[in-house]
């Protein structure tokens, strides 16, 4: 397999999330604990890498193998534009696996049960995402689970380890790491929905009953909109309650060049087009978030320190 493809099939680019997830992880525990274990910090991001790459490799492998359609094996699929052969995608992806299994066998040596039952879970729902006898991405809860598992589950992990060793990390912690991550979850959420109206057709061919599908274009486009306007309210409404620092207000500077992005998506649906568009404004977000949690964390640790 070539460098092309398996960047491809493992949708490599997309990781770059976890390395965010974790200074979003780092910057909380900072500023609520003043402390965080490194060591297992990036272990967990190591693994958490990988188990990405090898969940995103399934995908695709489960996709071309569920697929109804035989335009989508042909046209749309990676691995059928490619003509490679689905051996030796299972090879690569089983390889992926060994990583993450020796690394997270590890952590839980090291640091207990919470983190073996967050991994499993991760791996579960990235695993019913394509296969089973319900697909996820074949149901109306796909959208939002997906969101809820990218956007969550990654920041309560590198939180708990990061904490690990200080029993500071009890239901409280667990529900400010949630208030914290909401805004990234409704622009994910946001994400996944546009997703959804790009491959409506495609979907519909290959039997996928998506939220897309169940509700309408239309709905779904004002759902996105809905959800794109709590994910702006609640970064002012979190700051204003001091779940997050005051700097996190800059990002607001941002809103008018976000909804920017949007209007060509909101004009017209389609995934090599439009699409990318939505998925940028997301990371802008979502970056520019996580980046000020960071400074603020900073400017903390400076005045405590003078």
């Amino acid at each position: 397999m070539d460098r092309k493809l398996f960047s491809e099939l493992s949708e490599i680019k997309t990781t770059t999330l976890d390395l965010a997830w974790l200074l979003l992880a780092i910057g909380f525990t900072y500023l609520n604990y003043g402390t965080f274990n490194f060591l297992y910090g990036l272990l967990g991001f190591v693994a958490v890498f990988f188990i990405h790459l090898f969940i995103n490799f399934h995908n695709n492998y489960m996709d071309y193998k569920n697929a109804t359609s035989q335009e989508y094996r042909e046209k749309i699929s990676t691995i059928g534009i490619n003509r490679e052969s689905l051996a030796i995608v299972k090879k690569w992806m089983y390889g992926l696996a060994i990583f993450p299994l020796i690394i997270g066998a590890f952590l839980v040596y090291k640091t207990g049960w919470v983190t073996l039952a967050i991994g499993v879970a991760g791996v579960l729902i990235g695993l019913s995402y394509s296969s089973g006898p319900k697909p996820l991405n074949s149901t109306m809860f796909g959208e939002a689970v997906v969101a809820i598992a990218i956007s969550q589950l990654i920041p309560i992990a590198y939180s708990y380890l990061g904490l690990a060793g200080t029993a500071k990390f009890d239901s409280s912690t667990a529900i400010s790491v949630i208030l914290v991550s909401l805004p990234n979850t409704f622009a994910f959420f946001c994400a996944e929905l546009s997703n959804g109206t790009c491959d409506l057709e495609a979907d519909i061919k290959n039997g996928r009953h998506t939220l897309v599908s169940k509700v309408g274009k239309a709905n779904a486009l004002s759902l996105f909109k809905a959800s794109w306007s709590l994910a702006f309210l609640l970064v002012p409404i979190l700051a204003i309650l001091k779940v997050v620092p005051y700097i996190t207000l800059l990002i607001v500077l941002l809103y008018p060049n976000i909804w920017d992005d949007f209007r060509p998506y909101l004009k017209e649906q389609v995934k090599t087009k439009t699409y990318p568009l939505v998925i940028k404004a997301v990371g802008k977000f979502s970056v520019t978030y996580i980046l000020l949690i960071a400074v603020g964390a900073i400017i903390k640790l400076v005045m405590s320190a003078i």
